[in-house]
């Protein structure tokens, strides 16, 4: 299969070859648009609108965006047709070492499915992983994307983690339940806090997508910028928490942030807690952010956490994006692909 593929894109330009921002940016963009288009959020787009600024200006500065955008850490493949990119995947380094590689952006242009190309695609990227000496391919897909997870599982990914994306779009009348002691969550206690987010996610999860500690950690600037944000009612965040014993339970934290068009609410459970304290954290984080009236609340949250997904789903709250990691250990074999 790989013999043929190259002896056509040598022949003919067409069939697999190696992603060349100067060359496919803009196409690859248009592609990714086209395909992902109801699955991007923010920080999508924004990488979208990146791509195809530097689609345009690729025709001006030639090899100078591949080195200004890109090096050794990222890579990838395109598939031709008719001198149109129809395909796409692309190949990220997660770590120095390079051990483990994320695919990503694995798209085919509707009227080409069912032709395998996003198989060649997806074998072109684990033989370079190998050949980098990589160690692990690690990619995310749609849950309910039936025809892709199966193309994955046939190559020997397997789940890993589930992780969600919920919004709340109309005000909740869920309440706490005044038998659980929540209390403020101080800003000195980051490293119980940092303990509980590690306690609360399972270890695969962690090894696909690591916990960042500065995310639980409170600086003098990021304790100056919340009490700024506060004073001009611009930026609020408040954090509560249940304790038993000393050793934190369970934790809610919300972000009302009025440039943006939504707040955000997050929230960590013990295992040992589960099941008792979701609702409450959930009702206690909607009410701290109702104060200044009702704007949409987004979460991120393991789709693994039953009782939490539940405790969303009784509030309101809507699936958005549904997310399964999976991941495949890269072999010498995979140099034959």
């Amino acid at each position: 299969m790989t013999s043929l593929v190259m002896l056509r894109t040598e022949s003919t330009g067409d069939g697999l070859a190696p992603f060349d921002p100067g060359r496919h940016m803009r196409q690859v963009a248009d592609l990714v648009a086209q395909v992902f288009a109801s699955e991007l959020d923010t920080r999508g787009r924004s990488a979208l609108r990146d791509m195809h600024l530097a689609g345009a200006l690729a025709p001006f500065l030639g090899g100078m965006v591949s080195l200004a955008l890109f090096n050794e850490a990222l890579a990838g493949y395109v598939w031709i047709k008719r001198g149109r990119v129809v395909g796409n995947v692309t190949l990220q380094s997660l770590d120095v070492a390079g051990a483990r590689w994320r695919i990503s952006n694995v798209a085919v242009a509707p009227e080409h499915r069912g032709q395998g190309i996003a198989r060649s695609l997806m074998q072109a990227s684990l033989r370079d992983i190998a050949e980098r000496g990589g160690n692990w391919a690690v990619l995310q897909v749609r849950a309910d994307n039936v025809v892709a997870r199966g193309l994955y599982a046939s190559l020997g990914f397997t789940d890993v983690c589930r992780e969600g994306i919920w919004r709340l779009p109309a005000p909740a009348t869920c309440r706490p339940d005044p038998a659980i002691p929540l209390e403020p969550l101080h800003v000195g206690v980051g490293s119980a806090w940092l303990e509980l987010a590690r306690a609360a996610r399972p270890a695969l999860a962690q090894w696909a997508e690591p916990l960042n500690p500065a995310e639980y950690t409170m600086t003098l600037r990021r304790w100056t910028g919340e009490a700024l944000g506060r004073l001009t009612g611009l930026y609020r965040v408040e954090r509560w928490a249940v304790w038993q014993d000393n050793v934190l339970m369970g934790a809610v934290e919300t972000q009302a942030n009025r440039l943006e068009d939504s707040d955000a609410l997050r929230f960590a459970v013990r295992p040992a807690a589960r099941g008792r304290l979701e609702t409450t954290l959930v009702a206690r984080g909607l009410a701290a952010l109702a104060y200044n009236g009702f704007r949409p609340v987004v979460v991120e949250h393991s789709g693994d956490h039953a009782e939490g997904v539940a405790a969303l789903e009784a509030a309101g709250f809507r699936i958005q994006r549904d997310l399964v990691t999976m991941r495949r250990a890269v072999m010498a074999d995979d140099l034959r692909l």
